[in-house]
């Protein structure tokens, strides 16, 4: 795999004379920027929303791109499992720091927010250190710029066991009496157990061990279902 470096980004049009001397490269090892001070423009993050959505002065509501945490903010879903744990993160890491914001292909969402990659002057970009951390999973519904270098960092926070890769879930246990075919949260019948069901019943996300695990499809063999801000990064598991 191909890493990026310091003469690499510095030859892209949204690198081109925006970071002072001291930037000596760019790789996976936590996609770091080395810099002597903030470069000039630099940002301030007025407010964390949450584990990958800030308020940037002058921009308004930044989504960090490539990164998914758990849900903390939507008034129509609990607080999801260490969700609390990777807002607390992402403001101790950001909130009230000067950053640079990176602009990919898209640069809004459907909800007008603006997307980008979060640098710090004189640390790492936001969004893979969120991930290499264990703080969040890898948002792969759209390509974008950093894909390859970001799975690599979610793999590796797995195997290490960082952040909810680590953690004991605190999901609700399975009801005692639960039958063994499932039928506790296989609401139409059907053999199986869904995302859309699993978070119904507030299960999500299910992790190994749990009885209703065995009725869901975990292809990528992480050992969590309904992971990621309710939406399983395999769409078959969710059986939609």
């Amino acid at each position: 795999m191909q890493t990026l470096t310091g003469r690499r980004a510095a030859q892209r049009p949204e690198f081109r004379g925006r970071f002072p001397r001291g930037v000596v490269a760019l790789g996976l090892a936590g996609l770091a920027l080395v810099a002597g001070q903030a470069p000039a423009g630099a940002q301030v993050v007025e407010r964390v929303v949450d584990g990958d959505t800030i308020i940037v002065a002058g921009v308004g509501r930044v989504r960090l791109i490539g990164v998914d945490t758990p849900e903390t903010v939507d008034p129509r879903r609990p607080v999801q499992f260490f969700g609390r744990e990777a807002s607390a993160f992402a403001t101790q890491l950001l909130e009230g720091k000067l950053v640079r914001l990176e602009y990919d292909q898209r640069r809004t969402d459907r909800y007008g927010r603006t997307l980008a990659y979060v640098w710090l002057p004189d640390g790492p970009m936001a969004n893979a250190e969120i991930i290499r951390r264990g703080f969040g999973h890898v948002y792969t519904r759209f390509p974008f710029r950093y894909l390859e270098e970001f799975r690599k960092l979610e793999r590796e926070a797995r195997l290490a066991d960082h952040g909810l890769w680590g953690a004991e879930d605190s999901a609700p246990a399975a009801p005692a009496d639960a039958p063994a075919d499932g039928a506790a949260w296989d609401d139409n019948d059907n053999g199986r157990v869904s995302c859309a069901e699993a978070r119904r019943h507030g299960i999500a996300p299910v992790r190994r061990g749990h009885p209703a695990y065995a009725f869901m499809n975990d292809r990528d063999g992480d050992g969590v279902v309904c992971e990621a801000a309710g939406r399983d990064r395999d769409p078959a598991a969710a059986f939609r």
